[in-house]
């Protein structure tokens, strides 16, 4: 029995191009929070999950099958974003933090200072995160924001499962020690 991305995959495939946008509602809100998540910018990241889409929709016919759909596009997106910041990079251009994403949720009248503190505290694990190196940062992304299992990260980044373990729990201590410097540097520690 084929699978229901299989099915609509083999529709798009036959000539039925309009059967496209059901997987495109069937996992835009997931990519589109991956997304957001490795890289901290909204705006950015619906401009990645478009631009993932549209490659996908020109290479489906190389999709395999051997994955799940949504791996073999969470790969696209990852290859696409790495790629956008390694432009940037030797552009020396800097990343836009998520300010306007703070200021979002800090507008709501409901308990302003509950919504700022989580605000600044989701921000500072966002720039925290963007301070790992791109490996790590993968994994961790994959693994905590996306929710993926050790095998479909190992297939969407084309490595073994034991270089996500090792990777996963190398992120996860760094973040930990980026976080605590962070806290005794904003005298929000004991120590």
């Amino acid at each position: 029995m084929l699978s229901e991305d299989q099915q609509t995959i083999d529709r798009v495939l036959s000539g039925e191009s309009s059967a496209y946008a059901e997987l495109v509602d069937r996992y835009q809100s997931r990519l589109l929070g991956l997304l957001a998540h490795a890289c901290g910018d909204r705006e950015l990241a619906e401009d990645m999950a478009q631009e993932t889409f549209a490659r996908a929709f020109r290479k489906l016919n190389l999709f395999s099958g051997q994955s799940q759909f949504y791996t073999w596009l969470a790969r696209i997106a990852m290859n696409l974003l790495a790629s956008d910041q390694r432009r940037k990079r030797i552009e020396n251009q800097v990343t836009r933090e998520g300010f306007e994403m703070a200021m979002d949720s800090v507008g709501s009248e409901d308990q302003p200072d509950q919504l700022l503190e989580q605000s600044e505290t989701q921000q500072c694990v966002r720039h925290a995160v963007q301070m790992l190196d791109e490996e790590r940062r993968s994994v961790l992304l994959l693994r905590d924001f996306d929710g993926m299992d050790y095998g479909a990260i190992a297939e969407t980044l084309e490595i073994p499962v034991g270089t996500v373990r090792s990777r996963l729990h190398r992120a996860r201590l760094e973040l930990k020690t980026i976080l605590q410097r962070k806290a005794v540097q904003l005298g929000l520690s004991g120590t």
